[in-house]
């Protein structure tokens, strides 16, 4: 999987194009659950995507490319989601240690 700062591409997001890169996340990492793009307008309505900051109305605007990456960071920490870095050395040995 590539790793979070690589995904994010564009300078800025709509709640559609951050929904997009969580599901692109969760396909990667094995999880068979997706997010509605509706979740993330609902998250930036209450301030969950930029902390503190209710995104919705007069106060509509995209999300930077920064609060993106911020806000996958902090998603992928709280629902305990491990990116798998594309930095893994792909001829190094792993243990086999079920017993």
């Amino acid at each position: 999987m590539s790793s979070i700062v690589e995904i994010v591409t564009e300078d800025q997001y709509t709640g559609y194009g951050i929904a997009t890169l969580l599901n692109r996340i969760l396909k990667e990492t094995g999880s068979v659950k997706e997010v509605r793009p509706q979740m993330m307008y609902n998250y930036l309505r209450n301030g969950m995507v930029v902390k503190g900051q209710k995104i919705f109305g007069e106060s509509l605007r995209q999300v930077t490319k920064a609060e993106v990456i911020e806000f996958l960071e902090r998603y992928c920490k709280r629902n305990q989601i491990v990116p798998i870095s594309s930095n893994t050395n792909p001829d190094q040995m792993e243990l086999d240690l079920q017993m």
